[in-house]
C-alpha cells in the first residue's frame, strides 16, 4: 500500500475509528509509519465534506469549478459575473448540504472550494482552510484601485502578513498540541481496553475452572454417599449372618 492509498483509506472510514486505525496502519506499513502518524483526525464538518467528495464527486467538482470562475471574475473586476456566480454557488451549496445541520459544513465547503480545492476533491480535509471563500459583498460595485491607496496597502501588507502568520503559527501549535494529546489519550484508552479484555478473559477462564472443580466436588460427594450406603448395607448383611450363625 502506498501513502495515497493509506490516506484515502483513513479519511474514508468513520471518524471515531480514525486514531485507532491510523495506529494500526502505521504498524502494518513501517516504511510509511512516520507519514501516516502525522495524518490528523478531521473535524466533524471536514469529515462530512470528505464523504461528500466521495459520494457526490460530481456536485463537489461543480462547486470547485464555480470557485475557480469566481476567482477569475474577481481578478477581472467583473461585478456582474461575480453576482451571477454567487447565486450559482449558493444553489450548489444548497444541493450539497440540503437539510444537513452539521455545524460549519456549509461554510467549510464554501471556503475549501476556493482556498483548498485539491484537498476537497481528494476528500482529505482536516479542518476549514484559512481564507474567506470570496466572502465579499457582491451587491456593491467593484471599484478600480487607486494607485495611492494601492501603495498604502502595499506598505501595510507586510505588517498584516506578519501578524497573520504569527496568529496562524499559534493556532497551528494549539491544534498540533491538541492532536498529540488526543493521540496519547486514544493510545491510553486502547491499552486500558486491552488490559480489560485480558482480565475479562482471565476471569472467564477462572470461572470455567471453578465450575469444573465444583462439578468434580459434587461427583466426589456422590461417590462418598454411595460408598457409605454400600458399607452400611454390607454391615447389615454381616450382622444378619452372625445372628443366623449363633442360632444354628
Amino acid at each position: 500500500m502506498d501513502f495515497d492509498a493509506a490516506a484515502d483509506k483513513l479519511y474514508a472510514m468513520p471518524r471515531e475509528r480514525f486514531i485507532a486505525e491510523r495506529d494500526k496502519l502505521a504498524k502494518a506499513e513501517p516504511t510509511l509509519a512516520d507519514r501516516i502518524r502525522k495524518l490528523r483526525k478531521p473535524t466533524v464538518a471536514a469529515w462530512q465534506a470528505n464523504q461528500l467528495a466521495r459520494t457526490r464527486a460530481k456536485d463537489v467538482g461543480a462547486l470547485v469549478t464555480i470557485g475557480e470562475d469566481m476567482r477569475a471574475a474577481q481578478q477581472a473586476l467583473d461585478g456582474g459575473e461575480l453576482r451571477k456566480l454567487s447565486r450559482r454557488r449558493a444553489e450548489a451549496l444548497d444541493k450539497l448540504v440540503g437539510d444537513d445541520t452539521t455545524a460549519g459544513l456549509r461554510e467549510l465547503l464554501e471556503t475549501a472550494a476556493v482556498d483548498a480545492p485539491d484537498d476537497l476533491l481528494a476528500g482529505r480535509l482536516v479542518t476549514a482552510p484559512e481564507g474567506g471563500g470570496w466572502g465579499f459583498d457582491l451587491s456593491a460595485p467593484i471599484p478600480t484601485p487607486k494607485p495611492k491607496r494601492a501603495r498604502e496597502r502595499d506598505e501595510e501588507r507586510p505588517k498584516r502578513d506578519e501578524k497573520r502568520d504569527e496568529e496562524r503559527k499559534k493556532a497551528q501549535a494549539a491544534v498540533d498540541e491538541a492532536a498529540a494529546a488526543e493521540t496519547q489519550a486514544q493510545r491510553a484508552l486502547s491499552e486500558a481496553e486491552d488490559g480489560l479484555r485480558m482480565w475479562a478473559e482471565r476471569v472467564e477462564l477462572l470461572q470455567s475452572e471453578l465450575a469444573e472443580a465444583r462439578g468434580d466436588r459434587d461427583a466426589a460427594a456422590e461417590d462418598v454417599k454411595q460408598a457409605k450406603q454400600e458399607a452400611q448395607r454390607r454391615a447389615k448383611q454381616l450382622r444378619e449372618a452372625e445372628l443366623r450363625l449363633r442360632r444354628s
